[in-house]
């Protein structure tokens, strides 16, 4: 049996946790630079207010219903969400991790899984302080459908019986399944399956005839039968580090400083992974709804001669990138790097003219960095192509304390 833990408005939630002020309230949270909305209470959701809609366009009319306003504060989400999932690989094992607020476990045999997955969700509300509502299901595919139904009703489902099992899937549209997309779902309508029950009553030959393998399993595991388990996290292919101004730059040492964040932001995922990497991706991006300023985005390539988690030469990779892309008569919105060329830290390809020495030099030099700024906090060592002001260029005038990544944020009792 499986089951899916996912969080209630996971950022709002995470605001609610350590600010009690909010609870009762609509409350949204923004994206970069407090651009879009990406997470409502069901308050403001009561209000109508769309995921995704430019805070500026509803802005006045949330204010005016006694509405708050916060940045994303990145640092505590992830903090709350590496807790809740501690909670429960400590429960169940293994658990994979399907985003920032989900997250599928494997439950062995129980006499009753409803009481199970109750008794999760007091103790994650108890402990991490985060409502959860929760789907049971032999399969991931009906336990996703049945999170879903779980958010609309009592926080549980539990879908395995029949009739129940049959009724609830004729009431799903097809384009809800799980792994269904628009252009599936418009040919599975042509074929003359519109709900998720005509999806399990169909032929699985007849769908891997004119889908594929994937759809086939769809199928199955609506007929319960699993066709998926349990995936532990592995080696990523590659690490992305980018994002947007909230103006546009055409200043190479401003975007100097943005690159070398998002640079050091990436060889630090790079490190907790045990990884090294061979090269990195730099690339530069103009204002896609700009008319004033001519399009430009563009990337490249800059190789390492041996694969490695050094901060400081991919530093100079990401310069030598800067030279090849600027233009002086550019305006840019946005900028990024990407680590490829993934390997584990301790079985990297052996390069014969690699100094073996140097690359336990860079190891400890990198090891003794991490241990001071996780010490004494972040940017307490940094290199002198960042600001000194982390993130200074992005902006988060909402954006509540770190209330559990600062010792100057902590909260206090009063």
């Amino acid at each position: 049996m499986f089951m899916l833990i996912d969080c209630d408005n996971f950022f709002v939630s995470c605001e609610r946790v350590f600010q009690p002020r909010l609870r009762g309230r609509p409350v949204v949270v923004l994206s970069n630079n407090d651009g879009c909305v990406v997470s409502r209470s069901y308050e403001a959701k009561a209000l109508g207010i769309p995921m995704c809609v430019p805070y500026f366009k509803i802005e006045k009319v949330f204010l005016a219903n006694d509405g708050i306003a916060l940045s994303s504060n990145y640092e505590l989400y992830a903090d709350l969400s590496a807790r809740a999932m501690t909670l429960l690989r400590h429960r169940f094992g293994d658990v994979e991790i399907y985003s920032i607020d989900e997250a599928f476990v494997k439950v062995p045999p129980h006499d009753n899984y409803f009481t199970l997955a109750s008794q999760l969700r007091q103790d994650i509300l108890q402990q991490i302080g985060i409502p959860v509502s929760i789907g049971i299901a032999p399969t991931k595919t009906l336990c996703k459908l049945a999170s879903h139904l779980a958010k609309k009703n009592f926080k549980l489902c539990q879908l395995t019986a029949e009739p129940v099992l049959s009724e609830t899937l004729g009431k799903i549209d097809v384009i809800d399944v799980w792994g269904v997309g628009r252009r599936c779902a418009a040919r599975l309508n042509y074929l003359g399956i519109f709900t998720a029950l005509d999806l399990r009553n169909a032929d699985p030959k007849m769908i891997r005839r004119n889908f594929n393998v994937t759809m086939e399993k769809t199928v199955l595991e609506l007929n319960q039968i699993p066709c998926q388990d349990i995936e532990l996290p592995g080696m990523a292919k590659s690490i992305i580090s980018s994002g947007s101004f909230e103006f546009e730059v055409n200043n190479k040492a401003k975007l100097e400083a943005n690159l070398a964040e998002f640079v050091d932001c990436a060889c630090l995922r790079l490190r907790r992974q045990n990884a090294v990497a061979n090269g990195m991706w730099v690339e530069l991006h103009s204002n896609r709804f700009s008319e004033s300023h001519p399009q430009y985005n563009h990337s490249c390539l800059v190789s390492l001669p041996q694969a490695t988690d050094n901060t400081a030469k991919f530093m100079t990779a990401m310069a030598e990138g800067l030279d090849r892309l600027y233009r002086p008569d550019g305006w840019y919105k946005k900028c990024g790097v990407m680590l490829v060329g993934l390997e584990p830290r301790e079985a990297p390809q052996t390069n014969w003219l690699s100094d073996t020495g140097q690359n336990e030099h860079d190891r400890r030099l990198m090891r003794a960095f991490d241990s001071v700024n996780a010490r004494y906090g972040r940017k307490t060592l940094y290199f002198g192509a960042q600001n000194p002001q982390a993130k200074a260029y992005l902006k988060r005038e909402f954006k509540s304390p770190g209330f559990t990544t600062s010792w100057a944020d902590l909260p206090k009792a009063t």
